[in-house]
């Protein structure tokens, strides 16, 4: 059974990592007009707009995400469309005021974030320390965070049907809050979420989790670390779960790697194991 299950995380691996790239642009499932908008938007934040990061469209709905100041929001896109059809040669100013909105309403600003509006959609995620070090810096100030290992840490989102706002130390300030007390609430909004796709599988078996919301690697975790327990992160949006025994590690470990370096969200190429209730690196294998 288990040689089956470990073929199988290798092939959803593979087939993963192969459309990670594709479902950013989601050009396949829209018109060739659509499409070219898309690429065009996604090219001229990325030449006259540094501080903007193009993270892909939403699955649901003809809008976007996007990380501007460090800040991840949703962007509708269908009055940018429009206006890009009626006026052509218009598309950069169109873009610039668009940027423009969106920083000057689109953003949750620290300053008008009070503590009793944030704390229902507090929320822990899973991020490598490579990213840290990389996004760690919001509004001049240092994202809060706490260390999982040498390579992965916790830091906390304010998660609404809108935006998505890292946590940090101005935060903090203005709400007289400590690192303990964001942590604490943190996991008391997760709780509620639970595990339900591991709940309804056979503790022995391997799990693959993708629910989208990116908290699937906090709730396995943070809420319930079982000693012995695999764990891969490759992304933010996928978890890998499993018993040590019978794993095929070469192959659970290049399809790990596969989908770390083509995803727009990475977290881990590593696998870990749960060891003292600690996450441990396995050590680089042979092919056997």
């Amino acid at each position: 059974m288990w040689l089956w299950v470990g073929t199988g995380w290798v092939v959803a691996a593979c087939l993963t990592a192969c459309l990670h790239h594709r479902l950013r642009r989601a050009g396949e499932r829209h018109p060739p007009e659509i499409a070219a908008f898309l690429l065009q938007l996604e090219n001229e934040l990325a030449s006259a707009h540094p501080g903007i990061d193009y993270l892909g469209l939403l699955p649901d709905r003809f809008a976007c995400l996007l990380r501007v100041d460090q800040q991840e929001t949703v962007v509708g896109l269908h009055e940018a469309f429009r206006h890009a059809e009626a006026f052509p040669t218009q598309f950069r100013a169109m873009v610039q005021q668009l940027v423009a909105d969106v920083r000057e309403i689109g953003l949750d600003r620290i300053e008008c974030l009070d503590f009793a509006a944030a704390a229902p959609h507090l929320l822990p995620q899973v991020r490598s320390r490579e990213w840290l070090q990389q996004q760690g810096c919001f509004g001049g100030s240092g994202l809060v965070f706490r260390p999982l290992n040498d390579q992965l840490v916790v830091v906390y989102v304010i998660d609404d049907a809108e935006s998505m706002l890292f946590v940090c130390r101005a935060h903090l300030n203005r709400w007289r809050k400590t690192d303990q007390d964001v942590h604490n609430l943190a996991l008391a909004n997760l709780a509620p979420r639970g595990r339900p796709e591991l709940q309804k599988s056979d503790p022995s078996e391997s799990v693959l989790v993708r629910s989208g919301d990116g908290f699937d690697a906090a709730r396995v975790l943070l809420l319930e670390a079982t000693e012995g327990l695999l764990v891969a992160i490759p992304d933010r949006d996928t978890l890998w779960v499993g018993a040590a025994e019978g794993q095929r590690l070469e192959q659970l470990m290049a399809a790990t790697e596969a989908i770390a370096d083509s995803s727009p969200h990475p977290v881990s190429p590593h696998v870990f194991r749960v060891t003292d209730g600690q996450l441990a690196a396995l050590p680089a294998r042979t092919a056997e």
